[in-house]
């Protein structure tokens, strides 16, 4: 799993036990409004608004915006499944990031973390961390290796969109064979 989705806890202590999906709500909400406004203009209170919960309800599952930001671009991601090939595996995440609700979070939170250390620091801890360490270990690449082939597929992708507005399958393949031949 690439960074661990916040999951849904019963009662831990004194108080209301958690009503079941509303990390889900506001994971989709975060997105929603991130691809709309950007990270800068998506609020922690019009994210619970649009989610339908207290403010306090986010914090007490994301203690900052950065993390539910990195939170819902994790979960729109999804789970890296087991690749029967090392091409497959590539290829799973040039797809993830041709969708354009990644595209969108990839690109505003990129955007946003050269000027946001906290941001940078947790799209890498959450992100490219998790995905290059199973690259690393299934294939046994250097975290080097894993860390260009990532950054190729990923740069590569976002970039194509945004000038583009799209992203091919002929793109997608070329850039996972780019990003496997560095990890052979």
């Amino acid at each position: 799993m690439i960074g661990g989705m916040e999951r849904e806890v019963g009662r831990t202590g004194p108080g209301r036990p958690r009503r079941s999906g509303v990390s889900h709500q506001v994971l989709i909400a975060t997105r929603e409004l991130i691809s709309e406004r950007g990270y800068a203009g998506a609020s922690v209170d019009q994210i619970a608004t649009t989610a339908g919960v207290a403010k306090t309800t986010v914090y007490r599952r994301w203690p900052t915006k950065t993390e539910l930001a990195v939170a819902a671009l994790v979960d729109a991601l999804g789970d890296l499944p087991e690749p029967r090939s090392l091409d497959d595996a590539v290829r799973w995440l040039a797809d993830r990031v041709r969708d354009r609700q990644v595209h969108r979070l990839l690109t505003g939170l990129s955007a946003e973390s050269v000027h946001d250390d906290g941001l940078r620091t947790e799209l890498r801890r959450r992100l490219r961390d998790p995905y290059v360490a199973a690259l690393g270990a299934q294939w046994q690449s250097s975290p080097e290796a894993a860390t260009l082939a990532f950054d190729l597929v990923v740069g590569t992708l976002l970039q194509r969109a945004t000038m583009t507005g799209s992203v091919d399958d002929e793109s997608v393949a070329d850039v996972a064979a780019l990003a496997a031949r560095v990890l052979r």
